[in-house]
């Protein structure tokens, strides 16, 4: 409807599942703020520029084939805090250093990426951000590294999960300061936490799957500071 007079979005055109393409010309829905599921070819400067106050954002399809246009529309959603990008396109891998991020991101969620690059030093940069979820098949890494002093400065709640060959993570000092809470499934190959993690005043929460023995092993030593955190080891408690 290009050429109509339509300035308010009738409520029940959320409900046709089917709808794919949505045309109202000139028309900006200024009200939306939530959208459940987007595809990426649909995520253009010109459809998400009608979109000024969308707070919730979750794109399914071909991440690899749309980064461009992808990248260039998130960063004009000024008011952008959850997103979560879920590629459904296979073999297709994400690059995440061709991605920019509005800055006023709180929530973000990668799944099925399949990142060949470390995500950590593109992403400790984000300046809000206080949920980081990397799901299945996300990173197939083996390394993760917080170069950055001071990087994530906001974080409290970080998701590895399906991370299977992970061996290695190294962090800067200072970064995650606000870090509340850590999942791991499964840290089958990583050696050891960081020393850093210690260091950070509001960690109090450690979920960790499929430990080596001596992982488990090291993480008793931490048994008399029961007051500050709740370790949790799957399949079995430490």
């Amino acid at each position: 409807m290009p050429s109509s007079y339509v300035d308010q979005t009738p409520k029940d055109i959320w409900k046709m599942e089917k709808l794919m393409h949505l045309n109202f010309g000139s028309s900006s829905l200024k009200n939306l703020i939530f959208i459940s599921a987007l595809n990426p070819n649909s995520c253009t400067p010109d459809i998400l520029g009608r979109l000024p106050n969308v707070q919730t954002l979750r794109i399914c399809g071909d991440l690899s084939c749309y980064h461009s246009g992808v990248s260039k529309s998130l960063c004009e959603l000024h008011k952008l805090e959850c997103l979560k990008l879920v590629n459904e396109r296979k073999p297709s891998r994400m690059v995440l250093s061709e991605y920019q991020f509005p800055p006023s991101l709180t929530h973000l969620s990668l799944s099925n990426t399949e990142l060949k690059e470390d995500p950590m030093p593109t992403l400790e940069k984000l300046p809000c951000l206080q949920v980081l979820k990397l799901k299945q098949n996300s990173y197939l890494g083996r390394k993760l590294s917080c170069v950055g002093s001071g990087g994530f400065p906001e974080l409290k709640v970080l998701h590895l999960k399906s991370m299977y060959w992970l061996d290695e993570w190294t962090m800067g000092a200072g970064a995650m300061p606000k870090l509340e809470s850590l999942t791991v499934n499964p840290c089958a190959y990583l050696r050891k936490l960081l020393e850093e993690l210690w260091c950070i005043k509001s960690l109090r929460k450690l979920d960790l799957h499929w430990p080596q023995t001596v992982f488990r092993q090291r993480l008793w030593t931490f048994e008399d500071m029961e007051w500050r955190y709740d370790i949790q080891l799957y399949p079995y408690g430490i």
